[in-house]
């Protein structure tokens, strides 16, 4: 028998696996190799600056008394920022410029000052910055720049319009649209229409897990372009936070440049459909459902149409929000079936429900129409997420036990310990 340990920490609490034994004959793992953390990311990104993919070098680009705009992301994406950051605002101070921080939360609320002084760090704190969060419920916040080819009307934070040099830095990631990194413009510092608008194009059929060529993420690149934003800063990190990958140039070629050394470790080629798959998630998502979920949808490649999905995430909760926050938001349209899908696509559309959510639950919807899944999650969580109309429980052994009996003893199990990091081909 093999003894798998499936991934169920938090940011807090690395290290915690779920323990299963699986017969040998059985079993198939897809685990990521990845490698060691960089000795110096800020000493790396630097060298990044200087050595551009496309686009030109940041010190070409810091000219004296310029107003400089470096967009992060929120409290919810991975890339360390308070680690780049006192080095870029030292290099703007140095050319007699002036420096703010935009905080892309996109429809996300605006972080508290507790969460803005984590976010950014102490030094950067102490350098009295001015910093915003995007916040959608202050129109007056933003300005038309025009609109894209795609049809979405772009209004951006002034102080990003406003900047001459606009810097990013952002996560390298696969998301439900693609991967992450390329939203510093859409969603991160956006209006409400600007958002939504672009957000319908997640109901697409060729909005998928590691399709970096979807109407959306495309959408998303030309909002790069059109806001002229100077240098993208792309991180990876992996699963246990460390940095392993930092790059910087033109926002798309460098974005593009990362996905690629993504994939490199993250992507799959399937050697069979499994009959069941156990997959965990990530420690640096892992408080809340709404976006630990996102590994379920990344496990459709590997499957079958009669395929037991399990997957294994703590959601411990985040401040007030508990682990399954916003999962209600489907919950009219449970069970998820044919008929249900159309009232959950007419509400979409209506904008009875909001597509920055629903850019998440539906694909997740999706899943659960073509697979059986069972979430195994913290006790606490159970009656929400039964409320909901998921099937949940606290037991690996349980959940496994019941998908052998569907499936039969020389059932073909996949492992894939971090299914939110990981690419199968479309």
């Amino acid at each position: 028998m093999a003894l798998i340990k499936v991934p169920y920490e938090t940011a807090e609490e690395l290290g915690v696996v779920l323990e299963l034994e699986v017969p040998d004959q059985n079993l198939t793992t897809y685990a990521a190799q990845e490698p060691p953390a960089l000795a110096d990311p800020v000493a790396t990104m630097l060298q990044a600056l200087e050595n551009p993919v496309g686009g030109r070098k940041l010190s070409q680009l810091l000219t004296p008394g310029c107003k400089v705009c470096i967009i992060t992301e929120n409290q919810f994406r991975a890339a360390q920022a308070k680690l780049f950051l006192p080095t870029l605002l030292d290099m703007v101070s140095a050319v007699g410029g002036s420096a703010s921080i935009a905080i892309g939360c996109g429809k996300v609320p605006p972080l508290s000052p507790e969460e803005i002084a984590e976010k950014l760090g102490a030094e950067v704190m102490s350098k009295n910055v001015p910093v915003q969060c995007n916040d959608v419920s202050d129109p007056d916040n933003y300005v038309y720049l025009g609109t894209t080819t795609a049809g979405t009307p772009l209004w951006v934070l002034k102080v990003v319009a406003e900047a001459d040099v606009v810097i990013t830095i952002s996560t390298t990631q696969a998301t439900l649209w693609g991967y992450g990194g390329s939203g510093m413009i859409i969603p991160a510092v956006s209006g409400n229409e600007t958002i939504e608008s672009n957000h319908i194009m997640s109901l697409a059929p060729d909005c998928l897990p590691g399709n970096n060529y979807c109407r959306m993420q495309q959408d998303k690149y030309e909002a790069l372009d059109l806001v002229g934003v100077d240098v993208g800063i792309n991180v990876v990190v992996a699963n246990n936070w460390d940095i392993i990958y930092v790059n910087a140039g033109d926002p798309v070629e460098s974005h593009m440049a990362a996905v690629s050394f993504y994939d490199n470790i993250y992507k799959f080629e399937p050697e069979e459909a499994p009959d069941i798959v156990i997959t965990g998630s990530t420690a640096p998502t892992n408080h809340l459902f709404f976006h630990t979920n996102w590994a379920i949808v990344n496990m459709l490649p590997l499957t079958h149409e009669d395929s037991s999905i399990i997957f294994c995430s703590p959601c411990p909760g985040y401040g007030d929000w508990p682990g399954f926050a916003l999962m209600d938001l489907m919950q009219d349209y449970m069970p998820a079936n044919e008929a249900n899908h159309v009232k959950a696509l007419t509400a979409l559309v209506k904008g009875e429900r909001e597509l920055w959510a629903g850019c998440i639950w539906y694909p997740l919807y999706r899943a659960l129409m073509q697979r059986d899944v069972q979430v195994v999650t913290m006790e606490q969580n159970l009656p929400m997420a039964k409320g909901v109309g998921l099937e949940v429980t606290a037991s690996l052994q349980e959940a496994f036990d019941a998908a052998m009996k569907k499936h039969g003893p020389d059932a073909k199990v996949a492992f894939v310990p971090y299914g939110r990091y990981t690419v199968f081909p479309i």
